[in-house]
């Protein structure tokens, strides 16, 4: 069989498939869990319900990167590779980098026709190993974070705690919008005016819809789109 076949062939798509039926289920059970311990919380079933659906329009934007991304894959890996590993990242345009760099490593290249079926092994297996270090630090994370919360409420004043929390979070956005602007001391006109317009729509929607609560809880994914297509269509 030649590499094309291996890529697209039918054992590959099933064994694709057990990633996404994994993933499928984690985020049932995730699901699931967040309403049973809102319950306990006496968080009402309403609210969650607009959580949720909050959530997934809101992530409707950051979405398109990664079929860019995907279809890419696709060209180069397959449709099944492609399929799982967008799935299952953090981050899409990684998979890229980390294919290349493996196929590299192999003595191969993503470029067509110079794929080697040792550069397609080294390339699946580039890309887990890329994620393996995200899944252990979240996973063996977590706990500690949780008890360093618990020791920072039953040491500090309560109100100290919520607002350096809202700093964090802050300062985490903050962080990814300045190195989407700035690259190398270069700053990206485009990426920069997305910004921008996404900014001035979020503070329309606050101040003309702020008694429309079902067109607040879509504002930002609201805004992210219009500052998308906006910067699309002007630049």
């Amino acid at each position: 069989m030649e590499l094309k076949d291996i890529m697209n062939s039918p054992m590959l798509w099933v064994m694709s498939s057990f990633m996404i039926i994994n993933l499928f289920l984690m985020a049932l059970m995730f699901l699931r869990l967040c309403f049973k311990n809102a319950e306990k919380l006496g968080i009402p079933k309403e609210e969650c319900i607009t959580g949720l659906r909050s959530a997934v329009f809101t992530a409707i934007g950051p979405a398109f990167a990664p079929v860019i991304v995907l279809i890419a894959l696709m060209a180069v890996l397959g449709g099944p590779t492609a399929w799982m590993r967008m799935n299952d990242i953090g981050a899409a345009r990684t998979e890229l980098a980390m294919s290349a760099i493996a196929t590299g490593m192999a003595g191969s290249s993503l470029e067509a026709g110079k794929l080697t079926m040792l550069g397609f092994i080294f390339a699946l297996w580039g890309m887990a190993l890329n994620n393996s270090g995200w899944i252990i630090i979240g996973g063996y994370g977590a706990p500690s974070l949780n008890k360093a919360v618990d020791y920072l409420k039953n040491n500090f004043n309560d109100a100290w705690v919520k607002l350096f929390m809202a700093a964090a979070a802050l300062g985490l956005f903050s962080t990814l919008l300045g190195n989407a602007i700035i690259k190398k001391g270069v700053v990206n006109q485009k990426n920069l005016f997305a910004a921008v317009v996404s900014f001035i729509a979020m503070l329309i929607i606050g101040r003309f819809f702020k008694g429309n609560k079902k067109i607040q809880e879509f504002s930002l994914g609201l805004a992210m789109l219009v500052g998308m297509f906006v910067t699309a269509a002007v630049m």
